[in-house]
């Protein structure tokens, strides 16, 4: 590992002042759980790490007068495993408590999955499938962004070197009936191999007022399948065939994929999860 200089800011504004001070050489550093594996193997070469872990305005949830629920970006996965969320929120916490291992989960942030921006880590596909958003803080002030708008096309994230994640904004609970989420992975502690996440709202007269789809780790960002959600969108539930919707998200989702025998094997992933995400989004008992 290469040597650096070890920055504890106090404040975001301190923050941003130190990353603007040592660009292009200075990090920010939450949890380290990514960054400090690159360091280690010299994929990472910072001269400076700013660090997050004393910034409290960084950490916690609330619920705002919009009723969306903001979570900071140092927030662990530890802590928002155990937060006691309702509605569709309670999903949050439960794919937080279920990936990783405890260690992992201990020291992660919520941030630093996103600014990694890893296709394979859940809380991408969590938070565009949910419709989240990112408040960035810059010298200038803060930026609302969408996971569109965050993340590159081709991977990795838009942030300039001297900007910080601050928040993510999650719609208020009443935005969905039921949050769905599904992954494969070959061992309890992996990154996803494939993920599916399907929100969905159901009117009073029992027709998808909602829909939205995202599947994750199978391109450099996760992907809405949102052709497939515009056609289902106003159709009773009743109606939905969630084998044929799976598999009309797989055509959707793989557009363009060659046909490997790695990309057939994702493909049947997807549908097998795509499938289960959808049962259980929309036939599992309401939030």
């Amino acid at each position: 590992m290469k040597a650096f200089t070890y920055l504890t800011p106090s404040s975001t504004a301190e923050a941003v002042g130190l990353l603007e001070a040592h660009a292009p050489h200075a990090r920010v550093i939450a949890g380290g759980q990514t960054l400090l594996l690159g360091m280690k193997t010299r994929t990472e070469r910072p001269g400076v790490l700013v660090s997050l872990a004393g910034i409290a305005d960084l950490a916690g949830l609330r619920v705002a007068n919009s009723g969306e629920l903001v979570v900071g970006a140092t927030t662990t996965y530890a802590a928002l495993s155990r937060a006691a969320l309702t509605g569709w929120h309670a999903e949050i916490s439960a794919v937080a408590g279920n990936l990783a291992d405890r260690p992992v989960r201990t020291m992660g942030t919520i941030g630093g999955a996103l600014c990694a921006a890893d296709p394979r880590f859940d809380m991408l596909t969590l938070v565009t499938g949910t419709g989240g958003q990112l408040d960035v803080l810059a010298p200038t002030g803060v930026r609302t962004l969408a996971p569109q708008e965050f993340f590159r096309p081709v991977g990795g994230i838009t942030l300039a070197p001297n900007e910080i994640l601050a928040s993510i904004r999650f719609p208020a609970a009443s935005t969905y009936t039921c949050v769905a989420f599904e992954k494969f992975r070959q061992r309890t502690f992996d990154a996803a191999v494939a993920s599916v996440l399907c929100a969905v709202r159901v009117d009073d007269a029992g027709r998808l007022d909602v829909i939205r789809i995202a599947v994750g780790a199978v391109s450099p960002v996760p992907v809405l399948a949102e052709r497939t959600a515009a056609d289902l969108t106003g159709s009773p539930v009743a109606a939905v065939d969630p084998d044929g919707a799976a598999r009309r998200i797989v055509t959707e989702v793989f557009a363009g994929h060659g046909d490997t025998p790695a990309e057939q094997y994702r493909r049947e992933l997807v549908k097998a999860l795509a499938r289960k995400a959808l049962r259980n989004a929309l036939f599992s008992p309401r939030s």
